[in-house]
């Protein structure tokens, strides 16, 4: 799974190269805290990961989850069955918003479940709220029999 990952200046909101140490466009102070990485499937979307309070391994493992729509489990992964997730911001944040919250439970989820990433992903509004976004899929987990 490719990613791609950018240092989004604090200030200005401008993707600068993963290795800056400044932005490009007004000069702020650029640190490893302003990377964000685009999620794949996702129109390049990004958003940030520092306020999960990850540790340094758990950075290391969201850069490896593997999410995709694909109607089939990649080869070497198994089932570890069916998962749940959805946005939780206020009707008037926006859909990016609802997006990168979503993502974020969704990383959550599958960072504290051990999980590999998710696949057979199919993400909708939710039908009570429509500011709201699900998502549902099926978790895998690396398949040790191969």
């Amino acid at each position: 799974m490719k990613q791609t990952y950018y240092r989004i200046c604090s200030r200005c909101g401008n993707p600068n190269a993963v290795d800056a140490n400044f932005c490009l466009k007004c000069g702020t102070t650029l640190s490893s805290a302003d990377e964000y990485a685009v999620i794949p499937h996702a129109a390049d979307q990004v958003f940030s990961l520092f306020d999960l309070a990850l540790t340094p391994d758990e950075v290391a493992q969201t850069r490896n989850f593997k999410i995709t729509e694909d109607r089939h489990i990649p080869v070497g992964y198994q089932s570890a069955g069916l998962i749940f997730a959805e946005s939780d911001v206020t009707p008037r944040a926006g859909a990016k918003a609802a997006w990168e919250d979503l993502m974020k439970h969704v990383y959550s989820l599958l960072l504290v479940k051990g999980y590999a990433g998710v696949a057979r992903v199919s993400i909708q509004p939710e039908p009570m709220q429509p500011g709201q976004l699900c998502l549902y899929g099926e978790a895998i987990i690396v398949d040790t029999q191969h």
